[in-house]
Protein backbone atom coordinates (compact mmCIF):
# COMPACT_ATOMS: atom_id res chain seq x y z
CA UNK A 1 0.00 0.00 0.00
CA UNK A 2 2.56 2.54 1.02
CA UNK A 3 4.85 1.36 -1.91
CA UNK A 4 1.92 1.92 -4.37
CA UNK A 5 0.99 5.09 -2.38
CA UNK A 6 4.69 6.59 -2.93
CA UNK A 7 4.59 5.42 -6.30
CA UNK A 8 1.57 7.80 -7.19
CA UNK A 9 2.85 10.66 -5.53
CA UNK A 10 5.99 10.05 -8.06
CA UNK A 11 3.85 10.12 -11.14
CA UNK A 12 2.16 13.33 -10.20
CA UNK A 13 5.01 14.85 -9.24
CA UNK A 14 7.03 14.13 -12.43
CA UNK A 15 3.53 14.87 -14.48
CA UNK A 16 3.27 18.39 -12.68
CA UNK A 17 7.38 19.18 -13.23
CA UNK A 18 5.81 18.33 -17.03
CA UNK A 19 2.71 20.41 -17.22
CA UNK A 20 5.18 23.50 -15.83
CA UNK A 21 7.71 22.98 -18.06
CA UNK A 22 5.58 22.67 -21.02
CA UNK A 23 3.56 26.23 -19.92
CA UNK A 24 7.09 28.06 -19.10
CA UNK A 25 8.09 27.23 -22.54
CA UNK A 26 7.79 30.33 -25.22
CA UNK A 27 5.21 29.62 -28.18
CA UNK A 28 6.70 28.57 -31.22
CA UNK A 29 6.67 31.75 -33.57
CA UNK A 30 6.84 31.01 -37.58
CA UNK A 31 7.28 33.79 -40.18
CA UNK A 32 6.41 32.66 -44.09
CA UNK A 33 8.40 33.70 -46.97
CA UNK A 34 8.08 33.79 -50.64
CA UNK A 35 9.56 35.33 -53.12
CA UNK A 36 7.89 37.55 -55.68
CA UNK A 37 9.66 39.17 -59.07
CA UNK A 38 7.32 42.03 -60.31
CA UNK A 39 7.05 42.83 -64.29
CA UNK A 40 9.67 44.80 -65.64
CA UNK A 41 8.57 48.93 -64.79
CA UNK A 42 5.63 47.47 -62.67
CA UNK A 43 7.27 47.16 -59.45
CA UNK A 44 5.74 50.64 -57.74
CA UNK A 45 1.92 49.45 -58.75
CA UNK A 46 3.18 46.01 -57.92
CA UNK A 47 4.49 47.67 -54.18
CA UNK A 48 1.17 49.35 -54.05
CA UNK A 49 -1.07 46.46 -54.87
CA UNK A 50 0.41 44.78 -52.30
CA UNK A 51 0.23 47.24 -49.07
CA UNK A 52 -3.25 47.99 -50.27
CA UNK A 53 -3.72 44.05 -50.03
CA UNK A 54 -1.92 43.51 -46.82
CA UNK A 55 -3.58 46.70 -45.25
CA UNK A 56 -7.28 44.72 -45.80
CA UNK A 57 -6.53 41.18 -45.22
CA UNK A 58 -2.89 41.10 -43.04
CA UNK A 59 -3.14 44.09 -41.19
CA UNK A 60 -1.63 43.93 -37.39
CA UNK A 61 -1.99 40.89 -35.32
CA UNK A 62 -1.87 37.30 -35.94
CA UNK A 63 -2.08 37.68 -39.87
CA UNK A 64 0.20 40.58 -40.18
CA UNK A 65 1.89 40.37 -43.57
CA UNK A 66 4.45 42.65 -45.25
CA UNK A 67 6.48 43.52 -48.19
CA UNK A 68 10.40 43.75 -48.23
CA UNK A 69 12.74 44.39 -50.93
CA UNK A 70 16.13 42.51 -52.04
CA UNK A 71 18.69 45.55 -52.24
CA UNK A 72 21.70 43.82 -52.65
CA UNK A 73 22.71 40.10 -52.82
CA UNK A 74 22.27 37.35 -55.53
CA UNK A 75 18.52 38.16 -55.77
CA UNK A 76 18.97 41.52 -55.82
CA UNK A 77 15.65 43.05 -57.54
CA UNK A 78 12.78 40.34 -56.10
CA UNK A 79 10.51 41.05 -53.37
CA UNK A 80 10.12 39.36 -50.50
CA UNK A 81 6.12 38.86 -49.23
CA UNK A 82 6.40 38.14 -45.45
CA UNK A 83 3.55 36.42 -43.46
CA UNK A 84 4.13 36.82 -40.03
CA UNK A 85 6.45 36.03 -37.13
CA UNK A 86 2.71 34.61 -35.57
CA UNK A 87 2.04 30.89 -34.43
CA UNK A 88 1.22 27.99 -36.91
CA UNK A 89 -2.17 27.70 -36.21
CA UNK A 90 -2.38 31.35 -37.93
CA UNK A 91 -1.27 29.63 -41.42
CA UNK A 92 -4.08 27.24 -40.60
CA UNK A 93 -6.66 29.69 -40.04
CA UNK A 94 -5.65 32.45 -42.39
CA UNK A 95 -7.30 34.30 -44.71
CA UNK A 96 -7.84 32.25 -48.24
CA UNK A 97 -11.13 32.19 -50.49
CA UNK A 98 -13.65 33.34 -47.70
CA UNK A 99 -13.82 37.31 -47.97
CA UNK A 100 -12.14 37.74 -51.19
CA UNK A 101 -8.83 37.22 -50.26
CA UNK A 102 -7.72 35.22 -52.81
CA UNK A 103 -9.75 37.00 -55.50
CA UNK A 104 -8.27 40.22 -54.55
CA UNK A 105 -4.77 39.01 -54.96
CA UNK A 106 -5.62 37.19 -58.49
CA UNK A 107 -7.43 40.97 -58.88
CA UNK A 108 -4.67 43.22 -57.93
CA UNK A 109 -1.27 41.57 -57.82
CA UNK A 110 -1.10 38.64 -59.50
CA UNK A 111 -1.60 40.75 -62.98
CA UNK A 112 1.91 42.50 -61.76
CA UNK A 113 4.02 39.43 -60.93
CA UNK A 114 6.26 38.28 -63.27
CA UNK A 115 7.64 35.05 -61.47
CA UNK A 116 6.63 33.18 -58.00
CA UNK A 117 10.12 32.05 -56.43
CA UNK A 118 10.77 29.65 -52.84
CA UNK A 119 8.09 29.57 -50.26
CA UNK A 120 9.96 28.99 -47.22
CA UNK A 121 8.96 28.66 -43.46
CA UNK A 122 11.32 30.00 -40.66
CA UNK A 123 10.95 29.70 -37.06
CA UNK A 124 11.67 32.66 -34.48
CA UNK A 125 14.89 31.47 -32.20
CA UNK A 126 13.39 33.44 -29.06
CA UNK A 127 16.07 32.65 -26.90
CA UNK A 128 19.01 33.40 -29.25
CA UNK A 129 17.18 36.57 -30.50
CA UNK A 130 17.63 40.42 -29.56
CA UNK A 131 16.00 43.67 -30.45
CA UNK A 132 12.86 42.01 -32.36
CA UNK A 133 11.58 45.75 -32.10
CA UNK A 134 14.35 47.30 -32.99
CA UNK A 135 14.02 45.12 -36.42
CA UNK A 136 10.83 46.15 -36.97
CA UNK A 137 11.86 50.07 -36.86
CA UNK A 138 14.55 49.97 -39.20
CA UNK A 139 15.23 50.80 -42.08
CA UNK A 140 16.99 48.28 -43.72
CA UNK A 141 18.98 44.81 -42.31
CA UNK A 142 21.03 42.18 -43.94
CA UNK A 143 20.12 38.46 -43.10
CA UNK A 144 22.34 35.27 -43.60
CA UNK A 145 21.46 32.24 -45.05
CA UNK A 146 23.64 29.72 -43.21
CA UNK A 147 24.05 26.13 -43.91
CA UNK A 148 25.80 24.41 -40.83
CA UNK A 149 27.64 21.24 -41.01
CA UNK A 150 26.37 18.05 -40.23
CA UNK A 151 25.41 17.72 -36.44
CA UNK A 152 27.03 20.97 -35.44
CA UNK A 153 24.26 23.01 -34.16
CA UNK A 154 25.09 22.48 -31.08
CA UNK A 155 28.16 24.47 -31.44
CA UNK A 156 26.21 27.43 -33.90
CA UNK A 157 23.49 27.76 -30.45
CA UNK A 158 26.72 28.12 -27.91
CA UNK A 159 27.98 30.64 -30.50
CA UNK A 160 24.98 32.23 -31.00
CA UNK A 161 24.09 32.55 -27.21
CA UNK A 162 27.91 34.06 -26.76
CA UNK A 163 26.75 37.20 -29.98
CA UNK A 164 23.46 37.66 -28.34
CA UNK A 165 24.87 38.60 -25.17
CA UNK A 166 27.25 40.86 -27.44
CA UNK A 167 24.59 42.74 -29.29
CA UNK A 168 22.38 43.03 -26.36
CA UNK A 169 25.69 44.61 -24.26
CA UNK A 170 25.95 47.01 -27.29
CA UNK A 171 21.91 48.25 -27.50
CA UNK A 172 22.53 49.42 -31.09
CA UNK A 173 21.73 46.89 -33.90
CA UNK A 174 19.28 43.87 -33.59
CA UNK A 175 20.10 40.35 -33.68
CA UNK A 176 17.75 38.02 -34.52
CA UNK A 177 18.05 33.94 -35.34
CA UNK A 178 15.85 31.76 -37.22
CA UNK A 179 15.76 28.61 -37.43
CA UNK A 180 14.53 26.32 -40.62
CA UNK A 181 12.15 23.63 -39.62
CA UNK A 182 12.24 22.07 -43.29
CA UNK A 183 15.43 20.07 -44.48
CA UNK A 184 15.97 20.43 -48.36
CA UNK A 185 19.29 19.77 -50.22
CA UNK A 186 21.84 22.28 -49.91
CA UNK A 187 19.58 24.59 -48.24
CA UNK A 188 19.95 26.92 -45.26
CA UNK A 189 19.94 25.57 -41.91
CA UNK A 190 19.13 29.26 -40.19
CA UNK A 191 19.25 32.76 -40.88
CA UNK A 192 20.83 35.62 -38.87
CA UNK A 193 19.57 39.43 -39.06
CA UNK A 194 21.13 42.37 -38.19
CA UNK A 195 19.50 45.93 -38.23
CA UNK A 196 20.64 49.20 -39.44
CA UNK A 197 19.27 52.50 -40.53
CA UNK A 198 21.57 53.89 -43.33
CA UNK A 199 24.29 52.52 -45.60
CA UNK A 200 26.64 54.80 -44.05
CA UNK A 201 25.96 52.86 -40.81
CA UNK A 202 26.35 49.57 -42.39
CA UNK A 203 29.68 50.41 -43.75
CA UNK A 204 31.02 51.66 -40.31
CA UNK A 205 32.79 49.19 -37.86
CA UNK A 206 29.88 48.28 -35.16
CA UNK A 207 32.43 47.71 -32.48
CA UNK A 208 31.09 43.92 -31.98
CA UNK A 209 34.94 42.76 -31.73
CA UNK A 210 35.42 45.47 -28.48
CA UNK A 211 32.11 44.46 -26.94
CA UNK A 212 32.41 40.68 -27.25
CA UNK A 213 36.08 40.92 -26.00
CA UNK A 214 34.85 42.96 -23.42
CA UNK A 215 32.85 40.05 -21.94
CA UNK A 216 35.02 37.01 -22.87
CA UNK A 217 38.71 38.39 -22.99
CA UNK A 218 41.30 39.65 -25.08
CA UNK A 219 41.34 37.29 -28.48
CA UNK A 220 37.78 35.72 -27.94
CA UNK A 221 36.57 37.28 -31.26
CA UNK A 222 39.33 35.44 -33.17
CA UNK A 223 38.25 32.31 -31.19
CA UNK A 224 34.47 32.28 -32.25
CA UNK A 225 35.32 33.14 -35.92
CA UNK A 226 37.79 29.86 -35.78
CA UNK A 227 34.51 28.60 -34.01
CA UNK A 228 32.33 29.87 -37.02
CA UNK A 229 34.42 28.08 -39.75
CA UNK A 230 34.25 24.87 -38.02
CA UNK A 231 30.73 24.49 -37.50
CA UNK A 232 29.05 25.93 -41.09
CA UNK A 233 29.45 25.55 -44.96
CA UNK A 234 28.66 29.02 -46.02
CA UNK A 235 26.00 31.31 -45.89
CA UNK A 236 23.92 33.38 -48.63
CA UNK A 237 24.11 37.44 -47.27
CA UNK A 238 21.30 40.12 -48.76
CA UNK A 239 20.32 43.19 -48.03
CA UNK A 240 16.61 44.17 -47.86
CA UNK A 241 14.65 47.14 -46.84
CA UNK A 242 11.40 47.36 -45.77
CA UNK A 243 8.58 48.16 -48.38
CA UNK A 244 5.91 47.78 -45.49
Amino acid sequence: MKKTLALTCIAFMFAAIAMAQTSDEKPTMVTETMYIMPKRGMEDKFEAAVKAHDLKYHPEGQYKAGLRKVEYGEKAGWYIWVFGPTLYSAIDTRPTKEGGHDADWSATVDPLVETYGDTQLWELNQDLSYGMDMLKAAKYYEVWAVKLKRGEYYRFKALAEKLKKTYESMGTFAFVVYNNPLHTTNGADVGLIWSFNSYAEWSKDPGAKQAYEKIYGAGSWQNMLDEWLGVTVDYNAEIRSFVR
